[in-house]
């Protein structure tokens, strides 16, 4: 790794002409720099806001950590260069480097590169290169002003979090209440300010005024006055002034001061809450209210659907799926055509795992010995055939092999293989009866519009989705009447303590932090009053630490500038509050200063824990933390977890979970190959998986990024959890890689899809032994996607089922059914029907299941793995 020798911050510069610079001001942190080994380069990522005019807006600038005496320059694609301009701070003295392509008379400043255009700026320093990558944004300047609004009230809110006011913790961590303590400390704070400001400690001062002769009471000036001036009627004389600046009001009006930021953040966040409950409310309404006994189809995923069944009804498919899969797992060919063709038809797989039972070709027909079995033994460098070949399939290779015959067994061992060429197999025989069925289903709902009523099965399971539906509704309502009380008993003394400091400051009192030492707050009870209801409002608010509350006013005064950087640590922000709001982790000691030099300063592995006891399941959540290869993903989450059964947390189980934030528009999407090939980029170009190892996960705002929608459920529309195969082409991706759209102005999701993906992480991902105890319950203590609750209830579920085609099935005897006892959510497990994985599948009713549903039928859901579906 080399070391940085420079750093690259969007300064805003204001200039009293052309030539003379008054005054620097810089982002709060540089531009993070990355050293990309293979190519030697230096590489940096912003972005523009094309949407943004008549703003202004920070131009980029680089400040050397070394001394230098090279000027630094633009190369162009033709090989022209553009020298950079110094400039020095003003107040600092730092010297600067930036581009100055243009003065902008009305304006008052200089243009320069970014923000200009998108595109790659190759600026070279000190003889190196380092790459400037500009992406694009298509947020307003309104949209952005609301982004950092937001910021700024999502970072008061986690750390105002712990305190009662505007919520507190009851009984298995749910919201409940506000802290009526502080409520009344408000309440006197402002009574006694009040009786400050009708009866406040005045001082009389000495002055000289000119008064009449006779009353005048003389000084030195007075003699000199009458020599000088036999017959004037005013003389200078000795007189008092009322003074209100004294210490003790200088610091009530410090103390008044901190307690209205304070409690402006509470106004602010009880009204933002407020208004968040009443969203939520009214989106589960409308999900309650939309499901009737029927439901419209989208035509398009039916369309896609059957396409993609009609692909696996075709060779060709086959053929290209085999020979893909033979180059990923590396299965050495040779060159040329070797002597034997060798047909084959598997039965089964082997009780060991190491190979498949088959028929050979005989005679125009499959045969076996009467006395014995064929077997194909997979080993060494055709141990990857295992992953290849499936029960079912009928396959031809151009091979060489030899056989070894025992009392009960022949076994065939590869010497070669030139080619594995596919015949048949039992799937795509499936595929093409399945094909011609779904085309029926397709006619027929094409002659309703699209309009299906659901069957009896699925109408119960919609009324246990909509019980689960009014069970919140009723939540988010209940803490919506709690916010308006917060705001009701708030907002009124906010608006009386704002008159009261603008009186004070009317009167001349300026504001200290010092304490006097004065018996003014012992003797008098409203001075008392209001330095013991500043301190218990700290302590109430968790603030009682000077330096936390002094950052959080420093970050409040972040500008318009680098966004993206601020979407990365919003996106920390509400990765914290999901896991603490919904799934109940409790943040460990000295969290809240690890929050905050994760957003003020460009530090790196910055660590916070956080436990769940009843969940069994602890999390370090870290923000850049660099991995052994060296690469630095925005956020891994490290999970450590406890079987259910373990009594003692003596087995202990781990798993990482990798997420990265793009702040990325379409355009800039499209630029770097689209959606896909971004999520690839990270998962198999900066190797965030680790060679497989670890899910890696995109976080972006961009809402119509998914130009081909494959997922049936809403959040289809905007995001792709990789639960099928996007492409079409029979990888899947098994909820490995993917992407959530997380957006800070976005009311409508708020922050659902985070909460879907770390739901899925923490209940599905976590756990992949499907063969312990025959039940395809994870190891792990269940927990609910909607509440986060651990109390859910084992419920008796029917023993059989009836299938699209009016057949009675037996269900499974390993699947389990389990309810939420707070939320009264369903969660049901499963597996595939495959024999290849019999994958784990967890449904979690129709808005909080991850799994990719049937656009036909949607309760049915689909395996991440293959695609197939069945019956629950």
């Amino acid at each position: 790794m080399m070391d940085l020798y420079f750093e690259i911050k969007y300064l805003e510069l204001k200039w009293y002409n052309q030539d003379i610079l008054t005054k620097v001001t810089e982002s709060l942190v540089p531009l993070s720099v990355e050293y990309n080994e293979h190519v030697g380069i230096h590489q940096v990522e912003t972005t523009i806001y094309p949407k943004v005019e008549g703003v202004k807006r920070g131009v980029l600038a680089v400040r050397f950590l070394n001394q230098t005496s090279d000027k630094p320059y633009v190369e162009l694609p033709n090989g022209e260069k553009k020298y950079l301009s110094s400039i020095k701070d003003p107040e600092t003295g730092l010297e600067w480097w930036f581009l100055k392509e243009r003065w902008v008379e009305d304006l008052n400043h200089w243009s320069s590169i970014a923000p200009n255009i998108a595109g790659t700026v190759c600026l070279v320093l000190q003889g190196k290169i380092c790459e400037v990558l500009i992406n694009g944004s298509d947020f307003t300047l309104e949209q952005l002003e609301r982004y950092l609004r937001v910021f700024k009230n999502d970072l008061w809110e986690l750390i105002l979090d712990e305190s009662s006011v505007v919520q507190g913790k009851a009984k298995g961590g749910q919201i409940e209440g506000i802290g009526e303590e502080a409520i009344k400390c408000i309440e006197s704070l402002v009574a006694h300010a009040h009786k400050v400001l009708i009866n406040p400690k005045v001082e009389l001062r000495e002055i000289q005024s000119l008064k009449p002769r006779k009353e005048v009471r003389p000084v030195n000036r007075t003699f000199m006055e009458i020599s000088t001036k036999a017959n004037q009627k005013y003389l200078t004389s000795r007189a008092t002034e009322s003074s209100y600046n004294v210490p003790e009001n200088r610091y009530v009006l410090f103390a008044l001061e901190r307690c209205y930021r304070i409690i402006k953040q509470i106004v602010i966040l009880a009204g933002n809450k407020m208004e968040r409950f009443k969203l939520q409310a009214d989106k589960l309404r409308a999900q309650h209210d939309a499901l009737k006994d029927h439901s419209k189809v989208d035509r398009d995923l039916v369309v896609a659907d059957l396409r993609r069944i009609g692909q696996r009804g075709k060779k060709e498919y086959w053929q290209s799926h085999i020979d893909a899969l033979v180059a990923h797992y590396k299965i050495p060919l040779s060159d040329e055509p070797l002597s034997e063709k060798l047909r084959i038809k598997i039965e089964g797989a082997t009780h060991r795992g190491d190979g498949f039972f088959f028929q050979i070709w005989s005679n125009d027909r499959y045969k076996k010995p009467v006395d014995r079995y064929y077997v194909l033994a997979l080993g060494g460098e055709f141990e990857g055939l295992l992953k290849v070949i499936e029960t079912g399939m009928e396959l031809e290779f151009d091979c060489e092999y030899h056989t070894n015959r025992h009392e009960k067994f022949v076994n065939l061992h590869f010497d070669d293989i030139h080619s594995v060429a596919f015949i048949n197999s039992k799937k795509m025989e499936y595929a093409v009866t399945l094909y011609e069925k779904e085309i029926d289903i397709g006619i027929e709902l094409s002659e309703r519009n699209w309009i299906r009523k659901l069957t009896d099965k699925e109408l119960r399971e919609q009324k246990k989705e909509k019980s689960a539906l009014r069970n919140r509704i009723a939540y988010y309502e209940y803490h919506q009447m709690l916010s308006i009380q917060v705001y009701e008993k708030s907002e009124p003394k906010l608006r009386v303590l704002k008159t009261i400091i603008n009186q004070l400051k009317d009167m001349g009192v300026k504001p200290s932090s010092l304490f006097p030492n004065s018996m003014t707050f012992v003797q008098n009870p409203n001075y008392q009053a209001i330095h013991n209801n500043y301190k218990n409002l700290r302590k109430a608010m968790n603030l009682q630490d000077e330096n936390l509350l002094i950052s959080l006013e420093k970050i409040d005064e972040i500008g318009l500038v680098n966004m993206p950087l601020l979407y990365e640590r919003w996106s920390l922000i509400q990765i914290i509050m999901v896991l603490k709001n919904v799934f109940r982790f409790v943040p460990q000691d000295d969290w809240k200063y690890s929050v905050i030099n994760a957003i003020k300063s460009n530090s790196s592995d910055i660590s916070i824990d956080l436990v769940n006891e009843n969940g069994k399941r602890n999390i370090t959540l870290w923000y850049e933390k660099r991995l052994p290869n060296k690469k630095k993903p925005d956020f891994t989450l490290d999970l450590t977890w406890f079987e259910e059964d373990d009594l003692n947390n003596s087995r202990a189980h781990h798993k990482k979970f990798i997420m990265d934030s793009k702040f990325y528009d379409k355009a800039t999407f499209v630029r770097d190959g689209g959606l896909i090939a971004k999520i690839n980029e990270l998962y198999e170009g900066k190797n965030y998986s680790e060679d497989g190892q670890n899910p890696v996960f995109l976080i972006h705002p961009c809402n119509n990024v998914i130009d081909k929608r494959v997922t049936a459920q809403d959040w289809g529309k905007y995001s792709y959890l990789g639960e099928v195969d996007y492409q079409g082409n029979g990888e899947y991706y098994a909820h490995d890689r993917g992407a959530i759209y997380l957006n800070p102005i976005d009311d409508r999701l708020y922050s659902d899809e985070l909460q879907r993906l770390l739901g899925m992480f923490l209940q599905y991902k976590l756990d992949s032994d499907m063969h312990r105890y025959g039940s395809d319950k994870t190891l792990a203590v269940p927990m609910c996607i909607r509440c986060g609750s651990n109390n859910l209830v084992k419920i008796e579920k029917n023993t059989v089922w009836y299938d699209k085609d009016n057949v009675q099935r037996t269900k499974t005897q390993r699947s389990v059914w389990m309810t939420c006892s707070e939320c009264e959510q369903m969660q049901v497990y499963n597996h595939c029907s495959s024999r290849n994985h019999q994958s784990r599948i967890i449904k979690n009713g129709l808005y909080w299941s991850y799994h990719s549903a049937r656009a036909i039928e949607m309760f049915n859901i689909k395996c991440p793995e293959c695609g197939s579906w069945g019956g629950w």
